[in-house]
């Protein structure tokens, strides 16, 4: 677990340091910023949260069982790393355009965005890439999978699913109002 939790956190950091040079690289290339960021920050519009909870659940739902069904062959593999240096991508990408934005606030004001749904997001991904990770290692050993190793799967799988509905709805109805409180304060 330890292995694994380290080789996760260097593919996300290889991902973030290349967001950061890529948003620097935009922005020095450019001289201004040439994100939709501010556009989308000055004209939130009023989602009902409810179907705002159904938009995120059906995008996050298709990834989670695409991921599922790779886990069972080797393609689990490089949907989890491919996975991890895609939103350490775009981590470090939103983390420059923070910064250059608003400055140092803007870092403080971004963090403070991510929370509560990040309190059940990162252990449920974690618990999610962990399991197909290792699940598909099997695969590319040729190990015999037992119906034991089946049944761990999908029940951590199922562990994983329940902590990202939490994020989901945690991010529908309570980031909203803390989003539009951090904005309106700090921004």
């Amino acid at each position: 677990m330890k292995k694994n939790l380290r080789l996760f956190l260097i593919l996300y950091l290889a991902g973030f340091g290349a967001g950061v040079l890529a948003g620097n690289f935009f922005l020095k290339k450019t001289g201004y910023q040439t994100s939709l960021l501010s556009v989308y920050l000055s004209g939130i519009p009023e989602l009902e949260a409810g179907r705002f909870f159904g938009e995120l659940f059906f995008q996050r739902s298709r990834f989670f069982f695409l991921g599922a069904v790779c886990g069972v062959t080797i393609l689990g593999l490089f949907l989890v790393s491919g996975s991890l240096l895609w939103s350490g991508f775009l981590g470090g990408n939103l983390a420059v355009l923070f910064l250059t934005q608003w400055g140092i606030r803007g870092m403080g004001a971004g963090i403070l965005c991510l929370f509560p749904q990040s309190l059940f997001y990162v252990p449920g991904w974690l618990l999610y890439f962990f399991s197909v990770w290792q699940m598909s290692r099997k695969s590319l050993a040729g190990a015999k999978r037992s119906r034991e190793d089946y049944k761990a799967y999908f029940f951590f799988l199922s562990m994983a699913a329940v902590l990202l509905v939490l994020g989901i709805w945690s991010e529908s109805y309570v980031n909203q109002k803390i989003a539009a409180w951090i904005i309106e304060n700090f921004i």
